[in-house]
């Protein structure tokens, strides 16, 4: 199966550089992985929420500790997937008549204009001081803010 360009431009598709049935199979492996993030997210939010009798504060830190670790790595590889993609994403949503997204810097967390995924750890005795969780106001605001 041929592979994508480091970055993709829609002069690459309409040219034929780019084979469009490669972009499709790279949507499609985004939307497998976001599920499977949304899923990790949902045991590592029933993991904090659970702290086992027969485990010690240090193991159930350590646990955590390591969930979290994994589901970061995977946060940054799908933004990395999703931003290169950005362009064909964009150009999809004006033909639906729908609003773009850039890619802007954020105040901090940015390289090269490029946004960064933080996550912070909880620390087993700040875990009752946890923020709800806000609202979705929007379907394309959970899917477009993640990666920037």
């Amino acid at each position: 199966m041929a592979t994508l360009p480091e970055q993709i431009k829609i002069d690459d598709i309409t040219s034929g550089r780019v084979d469009p049935q490669v972009i499709y199979a790279e949507l499609e492996h985004l939307k497998s992985e976001i599920n499977i993030l949304r899923s990790d997210m949902s045991v590592f939010l029933k993991a904090l929420a659970t702290i086992p009798e027969s485990q010690s504060q240090q193991v159930y830190y350590d646990n955590l500790l390591a969930k979290v670790l994994t589901i970061r790595l995977d946060i940054k590889g799908f933004c990395a997937q999703y931003n290169r993609l950005l362009p064909i994403i964009n150009l999809t949503q004006i033909k639906l008549g729908h609003e773009v997204e850039v890619l802007s810097g954020l105040s901090n967390g940015t390289t090269n204009g490029k946004a960064n995924v933080r996550l912070s750890v909880p620390r087993p005795h700040l875990i009752h001081a946890l923020p709800e969780a806000t609202n979705r106001t929007s379907k394309n605001t959970e899917t477009h803010n993640k990666c920037l």
